[in-house]
Formats: C-alpha cells, sequence, structure tokens
C-alpha cells in the first residue's frame, strides 16, 4: 500500500481519472495499491476534490484557502463556506493551506497571516489535520502551530535539520517528493537521513513537481520517490512503504478506512 499525501488530481477531471489512477499500478516496480490525498487550493476546486473522493474510494479529499489565492478571494464568504463544507462533508484534511513570504508574496503578509489563522482554528474546531505550505514564513508558521494545536504534513519541506525539528516537536510529520530524487538536493537528503522513517510520508504534489530527468509528472513518481529515500536509509523499498504508509495513517486519520470509505 502505498498513501500519496499530497498531490492535486482536480487536475484529472478530464480525461477520466480512472484512467490516471491505473496507470500508476501499470508504472510501478511493485505491485501495489495506492491511496490519494487530494489538495484544493481555493473555493473554485472545492467542489471538483469532493466529486473525486465520492468517484473513487481510494481518494480522499483535503479543503482550504493557499495562501496565493489570499487576495483574489472574499476571504470571510470563503471561510463560511469552507466552515460549511466541514460541517456536511467527509473531509479528510484541511489543505492546501499555510504562509508564503517570497518576494512576490509577501506584500499579503498581514492577509495571508489573517487568513492561516482563522482555518487552523477550523482544523482545531473540527479535529482534522492539516497540510501545510511554508515559504520564507517559518517563525510567523510556529508562532501560529505553538498557540493553536494541531498536527498534519508540512508538505515539501526543505528546510534545515534544526528548523524541521521544530515542526516535529509540534507532532507534524514531513511530506518527501520528487525533489528529494535531484542529485543537488542536498538539504533534502539530510533531512532524510536525520528522520529516518519515524516521521516521513511520501507525496508526489502532482502535478507541480518532477523527478530528475523526467519531462512530465506521474502520479507512479511515488515509487521513486521511495526508492531513493531507500537508498538514502539503507533500507528496502518496502520497508519505506511500509513506514510511510503507517505515518500518513495514522497523521490523517485513516485507520481501517483504506479498504474503501
Amino acid at each position: 500500500m502505498i498513501i500519496d499525501t499530497h498531490c492535486h488530481l482536480d487536475f484529472f477531471l478530464s480525461p477520466p481519472p480512472s484512467h490516471f489512477f491505473n496507470s500508476l499500478k501499470n508504472k510501478t516496480y511493485l505491485e501495489v495499491d495506492a491511496s490519494f490525498i487530494t489538495m484544493s487550493t481555493s473555493s473554485l476546486d472545492w467542489l471538483s476534490q469532493l466529486e473525486l473522493s465520492q468517484k473513487f474510494k481510494h481518494v480522499y479529499c483535503a479543503l482550504g484557502i493557499h495562501p496565493w489565492y489570499a487576495q483574489d478571494i472574499d476571504v470571510k464568504k470563503s471561510l463560511v463556506q469552507l466552515e460549511n463544507l466541514f460541517i456536511t462533508e467527509p473531509i479528510t484534511a484541511l489543505g492546501e493551506v499555510g504562509l508564503d513570504f517570497t518576494s512576490y508574496y509577501k506584500k499579503n503578509k498581514t492577509l495571508q497571516l489573517d487568513l492561516f489563522i482563522e482555518q487552523i482554528f477550523l482544523a482545531k474546531r473540527f479535529d482534522k489535520p492539516v497540510s501545510l505550505h511554508v515559504r520564507k514564513a517559518h517563525n510567523d508558521m510556529l508562532d501560529v502551530l505553538s498557540s493553536i494545536a494541531v498536527q498534519g504534513v508540512v508538505h515539501g519541506l526543505g528546510a534545515s535539520k534544526e528548523l524541521a525539528q521544530s515542526y516535529v516537536d509540534l507532532g507534524f510529520k514531513i511530506g518527501v517528493n520528487g525533489i528529494v530524487t535531484r542529485e543537488n538536493a542536498r538539504r533534502y537528503h539530510e533531512l532524510v537521513k536525520y528522520f529516518g522513517l519515524k516521521y516521513l510520508v511520501l507525496e508526489t504534489d502532482f502535478p507541480h513537481v518532477r523527478i530528475m530527468h523526467s519531462n512530465a509528472p506521474f502520479l507512479s513518481d511515488i515509487i521513486l520517490v521511495a526508492e531513493k529515500m531507500a537508498s538514502l536509509l539503507k533500507c528496502s523499498v518496502e520497508e519505506v512503504l511500509e513506514k510511510t504508509t503507517l505515518n500518513a495513517q495514522e497523521i490523517f486519520n485513516l485507520n481501517g478506512t483504506l479498504d474503501g470509505k
């Protein structure tokens, strides 16, 4: 069993998702089953994510507002809609949410912070894990998470070991994606070796991340991520899959649900 803890499957609404889901098994080196946690970025894709999770028993949806889109929405209205969906729909997690203070987005720092805090309060209220996007905003992110106790995954984290440990100490797992396959991704390699399998989960961030030497992203790239982790940790791929799946089941409360919802 593989769990892809962070992907964007609404890109699969056309052509049909089943074609791509079947391709995962066809392209892997192991005969495995897979489950996916598909992430939203704004209210514009919430219904499509829910549609996917309702249509495919191994797809679980996370709803949230990505910091890149904070300036493009009616925040108050969107938060009310999000709250109502958490009340009425079987949503697995809050995501993709976070803070991005890189040069292009930091002009909206205050708006991002306010939106993020409100969403974290929702996760706390509904006891949902969160999938976090964070760029150049770790101090503010950790301040919020230290004051509002939630758990989840910091997706695609490429930080120092010390900074990553701060998230782990708050109950978070670290999401590892195709970037780890790149030869120059030393920081990612160091994180994998430092944490071992205890605090790591697999992700593709499909379709936004490609593995090294690939011309296109595939859901099956997750196997290559697992293989690279196994190489770094000097263990078997099967061990990587087993432990990261258990970690994902724990953090996303999927125990007993992976055979179908």
